[in-house]
């Protein structure tokens, strides 16, 4: 007797399970039809009257819509107004007080720099030292004048270089002897 139950209870529910899904299939079915025949005759079946109403309505939002703007940022800057006297207020309350160290001076100690941060880097630019040539040219931005200063730099290191040969040196290479000439053009 509890065999025939169970199985009695597993038929009703597997009827009861049927049964559910087929009302969720028959209610999407009646929507899915439903939607597709009132859109075709939104547009199959118009009047003059419901154009009209459209062509209003849309005429209105349009004659409409700057005012619309207008109030909303209207709310807008009355809000951050509120947001700039209530900041002005704590200010105040604070009487305008300013706090002794600043946040980078507590991360970088005394120095001012940040941790972390290397001195007198190639790509830093000295505030001691005068861009000459980048007074000529406003425009140029500071990796410009990164670029100009690594470039001057670079010419000063190579400077000596070219200076270190001695004047007999210089005439050596400058010297064109008849002998390399003729070993040339053989």
């Amino acid at each position: 007797m509890a065999d025939t139950n169970t199985q009695d209870l597993g038929e009703r529910a597997a009827e009861a399970a049927s049964e559910f899904f087929i009302e969720i299939f028959n209610t999407l079915n009646a929507a899915v039809r439903r939607f597709f025949t009132n859109f075709y005759n939104s547009f199959a079946e118009v009047s003059l009257n419901r154009w009209t109403k459209v062509i209003l309505s849309v005429v209105f939002y349009v004659l409409i819509r700057p005012y619309i703007e207008k109030f909303f940022k209207y709310l807008h800057d009355r809000q951050r107004q509120q947001e700039k006297e209530k900041k002005e207020a704590e200010k105040a309350k604070l009487g305008g007080k300013k706090a002794k160290k600043s946040a980078n001076s507590l991360r970088g100690g005394d120095s001012g720099k940040v941790l972390g941060e290397v001195e007198n880097t190639d790509d830093e630019l000295e505030d001691d030292e005068e861009d000459e040539y980048a007074e000529d040219v406003p425009e140029w931005n500071k990796m410009a004048r990164k670029r100009q200063k690594r470039y001057i730099k670079n010419l000063q290191k190579e400077g000596p270089k070219a200076e270190t040969f001695t004047e007999e040196q210089i005439m050596e290479l400058l010297d064109w002897s008849e002998s390399e000439d003729e070993k040339k053009s053989k």
